[in-house]
């Protein structure tokens, strides 16, 4: 089992069968072409007629060479959606959901109709009867696409559910046993952990009965059949780098938090590289001899009787707090807790937790209660997880990039679908200041101006802090704006939605609203359309793509601007070199060197190569330890 799991050059070949079939142009248009056709024959049919298709469906299926249910399927789909949301499927949407029914990732641009070009395959992956998971990033996304959707599958004759967080497991068992299962990525994780304490053998679980936590041993899911995954980089590539935890505990004081705040005094008076050597691609620290020597002076917390690991980790662990944990960037302080952001997304996570001591040194650096460590009672990385999946494929607008990691560890080929119609998107020539606060008067002027000429502005900063910053310099100028930083998320899907009327003006951290589309007015899309300002590039190229093309999508007109500054974290953290460029460059007018742009580029494609390889390290390292236990109970088995 552990074999078939990492082998990179058997997945490589099979997303390359999968990318040479959907590649070409004449199956594709084959099969809308059959699609159509077959449609017009279901053309106003009963919904008792749709399902009578679908059932028919179901027993063609059954035969493993059965041949033709695309096009039979696309039909079905073609007509319930016409008959429920009054909409007539594009081919590009088909196009899409050809390429996710076999088995790969459609790159689809931002506004395309990814969410329609979904059901198609959910549907054919359905008829089987062994269910499919649709996964999303988020709960909210899950709960809206259900919603929106179970009428379309209804009407054929398909049932639908969606993951209750927090839920009792007998409630999410039952959405299990539908056609189609909704929910957010991490839930499918954690009921899949849940079953293997609860079904296995192994000491966590006969520790759990013992204590009464295992009250029903039931298997919650089904076994995991297909996965249709919706923004599929996000969940499949940047969240890989954190496993999945299911964890008890937490909520009780920690027993040394005296010690985790001795550390952080101890910690503000060490200095870098007298007491400690600083790795920042880890954000990991060293001590030196004489760092040793500074925290052993006193002898008696040494021997402390509430330590629950050396004396001397604790000082690291406050030390890489200081160094790469910046509140309002990497955590937020709410309602009294450290809440984790997402770098990447900037989205809040309210149910993670730092591992290690890490969280409680954040704790003790803000004076807050330090809560006890939490004890892990399974784990899992998200790429076996999905890799336990008969089949999985998914969607996105930003697979450029990721194409290596896809095909290597999921097997996945990437297909960029066509633009239904061509861009209109007018990339403005980059803004560079020499420093943070040249840069955020620069945005405002930018943003009062189109403010001025009536255009929407989308203002995506990296981190809550930039757009706080951003904020405070559209107040000075008397702007009216909408603040959508990851801490008052509940209404964040509606603001994002509003963002494209007519002088609207919203500051939100990157891919805040991700999956939600921004609608111009008749105004604004006269006037220009949407203006999207790139406040610094992210680390990831993709990122950037993500934002920019929440802009200027369908057709719409729309422009974009990216701003760089000497002081920008790319720089600064990964490219220090570049900083002395971009203030030569500030001389010449603001101008952008194209050398420049080649550098930038060049660091993130190294930020993505040492995110790729820190993933890479993550996998391996679980397949080791999956392997080790497999061996151990082999052995002995626990009677």
């Amino acid at each position: 089992m552990i074999a078939a799991l990492w082998n990179p050059t058997s997945r490589s070949k099979q997303a390359d069968e999968i990318g040479r079939r959907i590649r070409c142009e004449q199956w594709v248009r084959n099969q809308i072409a059959q699609a159509r056709e077959l449609s017009y024959t279901l053309r106003d049919v009963s919904a008792d007629e749709l399902v009578a298709h679908t059932n028919r469906l179901r027993i063609a299926a059954r035969d493993p060479k059965a041949e033709g249910l695309f096009a039979d399927a696309a039909a079905a789909v073609i007509e319930s959606i016409r008959q429920t949301l009054g909409i007539n499927l594009f081919d590009v949407q088909l196009h899409a959901g050809f390429v996710i029914a076999s088995d790969a990732v459609a790159e689809m641009q931002t506004g395309e109709g990814k969410t329609l070009s979904g059901v198609l395959p959910a549907y054919l992956k359905s008829l089987t009867g062994r269910g499919v998971h649709v996964i999303t990033p988020n709960a909210y996304l899950a709960k809206r696409d259900q919603e929106k959707l179970d009428p379309i599958f209804s009407r054929l004759g398909v049932t639908t559910a969606i993951l209750v967080e927090q839920a009792d497991p007998s409630v999410n068992r039952q959405a299990y046993q539908a056609d189609i299962t909704y929910g957010p990525a991490h839930a499918f994780g954690f009921d899949y952990l849940r079953d293997q304490i609860s079904l296995g053998d192994g000491a966590t679980a006969i520790f759990e009965r013992i204590q009464n936590r295992l009250q029903d041993s039931e298997p919650i899911q089904r076994p995991l059949h297909a996965a249709i995954i919706d923004e599929i980089d996000n969940v499949l590539i940047d969240d890989a780098v954190s496993p999945l935890i299911l964890s008890s505990g937490g909520d009780q004081q920690a027993a040394d938090a005296e010690l985790h705040r001795i550390a952080i005094v101890i910690a503000k008076r060490l200095e870098a590289p007298r007491h400690y050597v600083v790795d920042e691609s880890q954000r990991m620290v060293h001590l030196t001899e004489t760092g040793f020597q500074q925290i052993y002076e006193k002898s008696d917390i040494a021997v402390h009787p509430q330590l629950v690991r050396p004396w001397h980790e604790y000082v690291t662990l406050a030390i890489r707090i200081k160094e790469f944990y910046r509140r309002d960037v990497d955590f937020i302080v709410s309602d009294g807790k450290i809440k984790i952001v997402d770098s990447s997304t900037g989205r809040i996570f309210d149910d993670r937790t730092w591992s290690g001591g890490l969280h409680q040194a954040a704790e003790a650096s803000q004076r807050l209660p330090i809560t006890a460590e939490t004890r892990s009672l399974a784990r899992i990385t998200r790429q076996r997880f999905f890799r336990y999946y008969k089949s999985i494929a998914g969607m996105t607008g930003t697979a450029r990039g990721c194409e290596r990691e896809f095909a290597s560890v999921y097997g996945l080929a990437v297909q960029p679908i066509p633009l239904r119609i061509p861009s209109r998107r007018v990339m403005q020539s980059d803004c560079i200041t020499r420093t943070f606060a040249e840069k955020w008067a620069a945005i405002a002027d930018d943003t009062q101006q189109m403010n001025e000429l009536g255009r929407p502005v989308l203002i995506g900063t990296s981190a809550i802090s930039e757009s706080k910053a951003v904020a405070a310099e559209l107040e000075k100028r008397g702007l009216c704006f909408q603040l959508l930083n990851g801490v008052q998320d509940a209404d964040e899907a509606s603001i994002i939605r509003n963002a494209g009327q007519t002088r609207a003006i919203t500051v939100a951290t990157n891919l805040a609203g991700r999956g939600t589309d921004i609608a111009l007015d008749t105004t604004s899309r006269e006037l220009g359309g949407l203006h999207v300002i790139v406040t610094q590039r992210s680390g990831l190229a993709r990122v950037d793509r993500q934002l920019i093309g929440r802009g200027a999508r369908c057709g719409d007109p729309g422009s974009a601007r990216i701003y760089l500054s000497a002081e920008d974290e790319l720089v600064c953290r990964h490219a220090p070199w570049i900083a002395k460029s971009l203030l030569r460059s500030t001389a010449n007018n603001l101008q952008t060197i194209p050398k420049i742009q080649q550098q930038l580029n060049k660091a993130q494609t190294n930020q993505q190569r040492r995110e790729a390889m820190l993933r890479l390290r993550l996998l391996k390292k679980d397949n080791e330890t999956e392997t080790l236990l497999r061996r151990q109970t082999s052995t002995h088995k626990i009677t």
